[in-house]
C-alpha cells in the first residue's frame, strides 16, 4: 500500500510539473486538449495532497490530545 501512495504521488508531482511546464511553452507548442488533461490531473492532485497532509495533521493533533 506505501509503494502504491508513493506512485500516486509522484504521477501528481510529474502532472503539476508538466502543466506548469505546458503553461510557460504555451498553447500553441502543446495541444491544448493535452494541456488540459495534464491540468485537470494536476489540479485533482493538488486537492488530494491538501487532503492528503490535512488528514496527516489532524491525525497527530488527535493522537497528541490521548
Amino acid at each position: 500500500m506505501n509503494a502504491f501512495k508513493n506512485i500516486l504521488i509522484a504521477i501528481g508531482i510529474i502532472s503539476i510539473a508538466l502543466f506548469l511546464t505546458f503553461l510557460i511553452i504555451g498553447v500553441k507548442v502543446v495541444s491544448a486538449i493535452l494541456l488540459y488533461i495534464v491540468g485537470a490531473i494536476a489540479v485533482i492532485s493538488l486537492i488530494c495532497f491538501v487532503i492528503f497532509y490535512i488528514g496527516k495533521l489532524t491525525g497527530k493533533i488527535d493522537k497528541d490530545k490521548e
